[in-house]
């Protein structure tokens, strides 16, 4: 054979090597009972209800974790709870697993939930009603250091997703575990492929542990989840202050005095005095470690979501994007919650996502439109690519009028002012496009570049995009009396949740989407600086992805408000920060100047934009100007019958509600 053949043939080798790398492994009927019989739950390419949830397995069983993070000398080890068809078991029959993990399990229970030997009875959701029947089993996990798992806990670090990760390496025969007796237990019962779910921090541990690339994790569906802990509890350098020795407190199962004494630590090593990015939270970064995702990913969030920002899906997208990570995504209006709120519409679409990658049915599902996205009137639509194709980066300049100086109150602003087109507030600088001829959507991530300059060597900035236009809008969720059961179950836990729909509210505006950063962090977030008062500065701001849709006969308004300086909500003297020990942080009233003529907007957009031709894919953006830099060319002053009006309510600004927000919606 010629050396051109060899070649031709390897490299033939090499395409269906990867072709096959992304498909799921099929399981046939052979392989799961032994015989040609085929598996009673599936009918055709689905699978359905064919096993009796009163006839269960439940199981607690200790899983063996290679750290020892309470250092008594002793490997750590999690609990998982098993519930898993007896049926299956009595035939032999193997069964894939989908697995939530958490750090909340031993704070939302009663005792009442176990039986006499400590097996957990009783979960929340629909995941075991629903999927159990349907020849899957479903895993619950305690991450490291929470509620019955040895080892202490270090919020998002290697702990958390080694402790994890060692559940999926059990499932697959590479960990040891044992059972409440303490003899050894195998997953004799599991074919080994594994899906993890979750919103939250559950979302967010399955991020973690399939950026870790671990063999048998076969695709994750994070919900409303991290992609990094440090733009959760930063803002582009403004930091909530005690937030990870708050999370850390609060899911720490304060078995060990070395636990409860790393609470402190955690929370000084995290850096609340300067905002700053160190290595500290590169293992709690799963983007750095995108390149090593071997999972599929359903991607699941909430566009009005203040809590887990856009901006963590955003980033997480585009990496798996990058590296060819196959992938879904559903975005609704709502805020920090589970898509069960969106009943069977929602489960028509995680059914067959888990039926194709755990069970191996060819049912098509991944020629299906990439994306499902609702628009403001609770509809949905559906995408054959995200973000939109269309969509393409422009720039548009804020204006080429004179510098706008803007001074803060020298306490936050709230929407309903920042955005106001008739407030004679002098704490805001306001941009507005021309009435748009024809809509135009935003489909991505959004930044502004802004070349300003301060009065005072510290200030935050606060960026907020803006769909001025009088209609009905996303304003919340309505909670109906009546439930819809969505699975199997028992007296005890019914697999039922209640019915909900999307509020609507006519306004004047809305605020699409925004960002506040520190303006010290402008160079760099691995160092704050000092400004030099009247020097000026350039800073990005990325603000938090979105897609939406500015109506024909609406405006684009981009609103620029001065934020105090949130990183001195401790105004004693602090020797590690940059102020020096003999200085206090400034505070009180901020003068911020923008110069439009010198900043942009850049956004990815689609449909028509006054004065703004969007890119081609060939050519650099274009710079276009929004037409008005000043307080002119605004909509005719409200009226007291008739005042400015907003659709959403204002995002929580108090750190322990946002953290107890997170919490909750774990549940």
């Amino acid at each position: 054979m010629s050396i051109d053949r060899h070649f031709r043939r390897y490299r033939r080798l090499l395409v269906l090597a990867s072709v096959l790398a992304l498909a799921p492994l099929s399981i046939p009927a052979a392989t799961a009972t032994g015989t040609e019989d085929p598996l009673p739950f599936v009918e055709g390419t689905q699978t359905v209800a064919a096993y009796d949830y009163d006839n269960v397995i439940r199981e607690k069983i200790e899983v063996q974790v290679p750290t020892d993070g309470d250092a008594d000398g002793v490997p750590d080890r999690v609990t998982i709870d098993v519930i898993r068809p007896g049926e299956a078991a009595e035939a032999g029959i193997k069964v894939p697993v989908i697995m939530q993990a958490s750090p909340y399990y031993g704070a939302f229970y009663s005792p009442s939930e176990f039986d006499g030997k400590g097996v957990r009875q009783v979960y929340g959701g629909v995941l075991d009603n629903y999927f159990v029947p349907r020849g899957y089993a479903v895993v619950f996990a305690d991450l490291a250091g929470t509620f019955r798992a040895t080892g202490c806990d270090d919020v998002g670090a290697q702990r958390e997703i080694a402790g994890t990760k060692a559940v999926v390496d059990w499932l697959n025969g590479r960990a040891k575990g044992f059972t409440t007796a303490g003899a050894p237990a195998t997953a004799n019962w599991s074919t080994g492929q594994t899906g993890m779910i979750g919103v939250s921090w559950n979302g967010t541990i399955a991020n973690a542990v399939a950026s870790t690339g671990v063999e048998g994790l076969k695709t994750i569906v994070p919900i409303a989840a991290i992609s990094s802990w440090y733009d959760y509890t930063r803002s582009d350098g403004i930091a909530n202050d005690g937030h990870i020795g708050y999370l850390h407190n609060f899911v720490n199962n304060k078995k060990s005095p070395n636990c409860n004494a790393q609470t402190a630590v955690l929370e000084e090593q995290s850096d609340s005095a300067t905002g700053n990015y160190s290595k500290w939270w590169d293992p709690r970064n799963y983007n750095l470690n995108a390149k090593k995702v071997k999972a599929s990913v359903y991607v699941v969030h909430g566009l009005a979501d203040e809590n887990v920002k856009t901006r963590q899906f955003g980033q997480w997208w585009d990496q798996l994007a990058a590296n060819n990570v196959p992938r879904k995504i559903f975005l609704h209006r709502d805020q920090h919650i589970d898509p069960i709120d969106f009943g069977q519409m929602w489960l028509d679409r995680l059914h067959p996502w888990f039926d194709y990658w755990l069970q191996g049915l060819q049912n098509g599902v991944m020629d299906t439109p990439m994306a499902t996205v609702q628009q403001d009137d609770g509809t949905f639509t559906e995408e054959s690519t995200w973000p939109a194709a269309a969509a393409r980066q422009t720039r548009l300049r804020l204006g080429t009028g004179s510098p706008l100086s803007i001074t803060s109150s020298g306490q936050p602003t709230n929407d309903l002012t920042a955005v106001n087109p008739t407030s004679a507030d002098s704490g805001q600088a306001l941009f507005l496009s021309e009435i748009l001829p024809e809509q135009t959507r935003l489909s991505g991530t959004a930044s502004i570049s802004l070349k300003f300059k301060a009065d005072k060597p510290a200030t935050g900035i606060q960026v907020r995009l803006v769909d001025y236009g009088t209609a009905a809008r996303y304003s919340g969720r309505d909670y109906e009396v009546d439930q819809v059961c969505y699975g199997d179950g028992d007296n005890s836990d019914t697999g039922c949740e209640d019915h909900t729909e999307n509020a609507l509210t006519t306004s004047d505006a809305a605020v699409v989407t925004h960002n506040n950063a520190d303006a010290g962090h402008w160079r760099t977030p691995y160092r704050r600086e000092k400004l030099v008062p009247g020097r000026w500065y350039d800073l990005r701001i990325k603000l938090n992805t979105d897609d939406v849709t500015f109506a024909a006969g609406h405006r684009i308004g981009v609103a620029v408000t001065a934020e105090p300086d949130l990183n001195a909500s401790n105004p004693e003297t602090d020797p590690t920060d940059i102020w020096g020990s003999a200085e206090r942080r400034p505070s009180g009233p901020v003068t911020v100047t923008v110069d439009p003529l010198r900043s942009f907007l850049t956004a990815p957009l689609s449909g028509g934009i006054p004065t703004l031709r969007p890119e081609t894919d060939d050519r650099p953006a274009q710079t276009r100007e929004l037409a008005g830099s000043d307080r002119t060319a605004r909509p005719a002053a409200p009226t007291k019958s008739a005042p400015f009006r907003l659709a959403q309510p204002e995002p929580e600004k108090d750190p322990r509600k946002l953290m107890q927000e997170f919490i909750e919606a774990s549940k």
